[in-house]
C-alpha cells in the first residue's frame, strides 16, 4: 500500500510549535534545578527573561489544566524620604543597606517572605 496517511506526520508548523515548546519545558526544567535566581539564570543562559516567565505559566498550565497562582507577595520600591519624617514605629529591626535602603522588619513577620525579599535584594546588589 502506498500513499501517506493522514495525521500521521505533523505540519512544519505544529512540528515547529512542538520543537519551541520541548525547548522551553527544557530551559524552565535547567532554571527549576539551577541555585541562580531567575534573573541571573536568564542572563546566563541568555534568555529573555519576559518570554521565560511566560513560558513557565503556559507549560504549567498545559500540565493537567493547572495554573500557576499569582505571587501573594510583590516588591515596591519605595523612594527614600527625609530623615525626620520616616516613623520607625511599629519596626522590630531595622536594616540599613548600602545603597540607602531600610528594610523595616515587624513583628511576626513571615520568614518565607523575609527570605524571598532578601534573595531579591541581594540578587540586585
Amino acid at each position: 500500500m502506498t500513499g501517506t496517511l493522514v495525521g500521521m506526520n505533523p505540519s512544519p508548523r505544529k512540528a515547529a510549535m512542538q520543537e519551541r515548546r520541548a525547548r522551553w519545558r527544557s530551559i524552565v526544567e535547567q532554571a527549576a534545578s539551577s541555585s541562580l535566581p531567575i534573573r541571573q539564570f536568564c542572563q546566563a543562559q541568555q534568555v529573555d527573561e519576559p518570554q521565560y516567565y511566560y513560558w513557565r505559566r503556559i507549560l504549567a498550565q498545559e500540565e493537567g489544566g493547572k495554573s500557576v497562582a499569582a505571587p501573594t507577595s510583590r516588591f515596591v520600591l519605595v523612594r527614600p524620604e527625609a530623615e525626620e519624617t520616616v516613623s520607625t514605629a511599629g519596626a522590630v529591626l531595622e536594616l540599613v543597606l548600602e545603597r540607602g535602603w531600610r528594610l523595616r522588619i515587624p513583628r511576626g513577620v513571615d520568614e518565607t517572605t523575609l527570605r524571598c525579599v532578601l534573595a531579591a535584594l541581594t540578587a540586585q546588589a
